[in-house]
């Protein structure tokens, strides 16, 4: 069976349209933290009626540029650097649109990819991925939801064909309770499937979460909840029983750190933490590590420049700190930029 995981993981993204924000990526990790950040809208598409942008983003690879504007409707238009390679469906778009009407918020997109090579015999792949996206406030709440579909045909008949669907939804409130002010919900549902093989997947995460002005140049944010994870799978042959797995974080957290240098400067850290209880087949295990052994402890740093007509933002690697000498001469061995990339924003 195709590795049906990577298509739920693909199935996925393409949900989440226009999905770009280092500062974010630098913060954490979780954009339903930062209301105000213009990359909310990915999660909540309402929040689309607030930005009027150009957007590129990328590094050495999986580069995007996108413009968002309008005044009463908005819409947003996003483009992908596609690679033909099987492993890159996620940058298969065909159409990328966004839309709101002032309240609401949407986004729509369709990948499309064949290949035939031409030679005697041969036979034509084809593969194609939908997704779309609503937002709206929804009493007191913000709201937004999600769906997602991909299919794919290698062109052999006596081969099964993988498909795979996801759904997911986001609830964001004001919730004063214990040291905290707000709360966020997530849940996502993928399942896949290849012929008598079957995956499926189920999150959900409750957190709740507060920002603290440490003064006029320090922001804080803190984040404390749960998160509950399932799967289910099938190899798909004769007798073959289905493999469980359910994983719970209690609790997870994040602690994430912005400070301006100068006017023109800012210096950001997110640090994710989680407690982890899980199951896998009959074994169990807990602790602050995952069955393979690795720390849940994740720390990203993250850099931001006001350029006046333009925003830079971008992650870096923790060297920077540690050893910044090498890049103030030029003598670096690793980029500056870290997997995350650079993000250029230009706002009108």
């Amino acid at each position: 069976m195709k590795n049906v995981k990577t298509l739920i993981l693909v199935t996925l993204m393409s949900a989440s349209l226009f999905a770009s924000s280092q500062r974010v990526a630098a913060l954490g990790g979780n954009v339903g933290f930062w209301p105000e950040d213009d990359a909310s809208w990915t999660t909540f598409p309402t929040a689309i009626n607030d930005l009027d942008m150009v957007q590129i983003s990328g590094v050495d690879g999986d580069a995007s540029a996108s413009i968002v504007w309008g005044e009463g409707t908005t819409w947003a238009f996003q483009y992908n650097e596609a690679d033909m390679a099987e492993e890159d469906w996620d940058a298969i778009d065909w159409m990328n649109i966004g839309w709101g009407n002032g309240t609401m918020g949407a986004t729509f997109s369709l990948g499309s990819q064949s290949y035939d090579s031409g030679e005697t015999g041969s036979t034509a792949s084809s593969m194609t991925a939908f997704g779309a996206t609503f937002g709206m406030p929804l009493a007191g709440m913000d709201f937004g939801a999600g769906f997602s579909s991909m299919s794919e045909d290698d062109g052999d008949s006596n081969t099964d064909d993988p498909t795979a669907m996801g759904i997911g939804f986001n609830l964001r409130r004001a919730q004063s309770l214990w040291l905290f002010d707000n709360m966020l919900v997530g849940f996502s549902n993928v399942s896949a499937a290849q012929g008598d093989a079957t995956d499926s997947a189920m999150d959900l995460s409750v957190d709740l979460f507060t920002h603290i002005p440490a003064n006029d140049n320090i922001s804080v944010l803190f984040a404390l909840g749960f998160g509950y994870s399932s799967s289910v799978s099938n190899s798909g042959a004769a007798g073959a029983e289905d493999m469980t797995a359910s994983v719970m974080s209690l609790p997870q957290a994040t602690l994430a750190v912005e400070g301006d240098l100068k006017d023109w400067a800012t210096v950001r850290v997110g640090v994710n933490h989680a407690y982890l209880m899980g199951t896998n087949g009959d074994a169990s295990w807990s602790g602050a590590y995952t069955e393979m052994g690795e720390s849940t402890f994740n720390m990203t740093f993250g850099l931001g420049f006001n350029m006046g007509s333009f925003n830079l933002d971008m992650t870096v690697g923790e060297g920077l700190f540690s050893d910044p000498a090498p890049y103030l001469v030029g003598q670096n061995d690793e980029p500056l930029s870290s997997e995350g990339g650079v993000t250029l924003t230009y706002a009108f």
